[in-house]
């Protein structure tokens, strides 16, 4: 059940993130570290994207009615567009605090050994929730959970990166506290960036990728009674592939026969991996031409 799967990744995802930002929050309270600060509006972002996550999967998954004869995976994307957004506002603010820390000279005091606790904890949770989403999302053709792994990936890079600011500066030198969280800020507007504009590419009908529509030309091809499949184009529809061809016959077969084949293409295309529908043209040529 791709639904149930999904659902219960999503769900997953909101206890682990949960979990984060309960931690960072609390590391934010007992230290005035600046990169503390801004992990925990990047926990908060992910408990957001993980939310929304979850809507858009139960309206996603929906059966098509009437209203919807293609289905609603338009559902995800529009999600995904969404969280962009949110992670966009929140990685200005992180910048935008941390500019003005640099411009007031204003540095941490205060950091203490949680903190450094919170962010290790932070770097083991996203490198197993990295790897379970990465294998949840490949399975379920799913970009926002492909977009989860991808963001816990980067989170650990950057958990990592930001612990050993801390550690520096908790040593000798406070100004590298204020410079990580600039460079958190940073990395959580090109996620913004990057989420956004993939979705994007799903909303606007984004061709797939040429070697998917070579696999479907081999399939096509390979239909008794199709001569060769011309004029092939595909294009997303939400999170799924709808595809259109040409499958060109022997002019002289009967009306039936040429139906008989036409099935035969669109039920070959529709089992391609990733290809969701497809439609199919006839075109009778007379074998002499």
């Amino acid at each position: 059940m791709p639904r149930s799967q999904a659902m219960r990744a999503a769900l997953f995802a909101i206890a682990a993130n949960a979990f984060l930002l309960i931690l960072k929050a609390t590391a934010t309270g007992l230290s005035d570290s600046l990169t503390i600060f801004s992990e925990t509006l990047n926990s908060l972002a992910d408990v957001v994207s993980a939310v929304v996550i979850v809507l858009c999967v139960r309206w996603a998954w929906k059966a098509a009615d009437e209203d919807h004869p293609f289905g609603h995976r338009r559902a995800e994307p529009i999600a995904g567009l969404l969280v962009a957004i949110f992670t966009g506002i929140l990685g200005f603010e992180v910048c935008k605090t941390a500019v003005i820390d640099l411009y007031r000279g204003e540095l941490p005091e205060q950091i203490g050994t949680y903190p450094m606790v919170a962010l290790v904890i932070t770097v083991a949770l996203k490198l197993v929730l990295f790897v379970f989403f990465d294998r949840r999302g490949r399975r379920l053709n799913s970009p926002a959970l492909r977009a989860a792994a991808v963001d816990c990936r980067n989170d650990v890079f950057i958990a990592g990166q930001g612990l050993l600011a801390v550690v520096v500066a908790e040593l000798r030198l406070p100004l590298l506290d204020v410079l990580s969280a600039l460079l958190i800020g940073m990395y959580i507007l090109y996620s913004a960036h990057r989420i956004g504009m993939e979705n994007l590419d799903y909303l606007m009908g984004r061709a797939p990728d040429p070697n998917l529509l070579l696999r479907v030309q081999s399939s096509a091809e390979k239909v008794s009674g199709v001569e060769h499949v011309r004029d092939i184009k595909g294009h997303y529809v939400g999170t799924f592939i709808h595809v259109e061809l040409t499958a060109v016959v022997d002019g002289r077969l009967a009306t039936e026969d040429s139906h008989v084949i036409c099935e035969a293409v669109r039920e070959a295309v529709e089992s391609v991996a990733g290809i969701d529908r497809a439609f199919v043209h006839i075109s009778p040529q007379r074998t002499d031409e």
